[in-house]
């Protein structure tokens, strides 16, 4: 099955997933302009609103062309946009996608990437029919590291200085979660 044009909706318990839009620049920049929150990211922190626009246009654009899905994670209770996850390296043959994610580390350590996941793996298996997500994180990012492995994630890989960011090579770990897995969890 194709990648819908459009991202839907999806729930957890205090957050929602909706489609991202260019309207989230602003609510984006407090994610894309901070040097802590952009340590793991494959981009330098943005300098400008006008920088930020352009990434969150980039990943509007991909969601209408059909390559990836990205939405924004928004707080039920007030509205806010505090990040985005992401299925996208999506390979209709081989039923698989890669999970991406970035959240505004005002709301780390809450359990909100937790439910915004859940909500965008459930929809990956059951939604898409998917039989496999992968992600690739640094290996210092003990915290994304540890979140994937509470949802099931496997570490399948070690890549030796795979990305260069900020003028540092880094190596990342590629994690992988099967359908079988998922549907297996208590």
């Amino acid at each position: 099955m194709p990648l819908p044009a459009t991202s839907p909706a999806l729930e957890g318990a205090r957050i929602r997933l909706r489609q991202l839009s260019e309207d989230d620049a602003g609510d984006m920049h407090a994610v894309y302009s901070d040097e802590v929150t952009m340590a793991y990211w494959s981009n330098t922190p943005t300098k400008t609103i006008e920088e930020t626009r352009q990434l969150v246009k980039r990943d509007v654009e991909a969601t209408k062309n059909g390559r990836a899905l990205f939405w924004a994670i928004e707080v039920k209770e007030t509205g806010a946009v505090i990040g985005k996850c992401t299925l996208w390296q999506y390979d209709e043959n081989n039923q698989r996608a890669e999970v991406g994610y970035i959240l505004n580390r005002q709301h780390w350590r809450k359990g909100l990437m937790r439910e915004a996941l859940e909500a965008m793996i459930d929809y990956a298996f059951s939604g898409l029919g998917l039989h496999r997500l992968e992600a690739d994180t640094d290996t210092n990012n003990a915290a994304s590291l540890a979140l994937l492995e509470k949802l099931g994630f496997q570490r399948e890989g070690y890549f030796r200085e795979r990305w260069y960011v900020n003028g540092q090579r880094q190596d990342s770990v590629m994690l992988g979660l099967l359908e079988q897995d998922w549907a297996g969890r208590a």
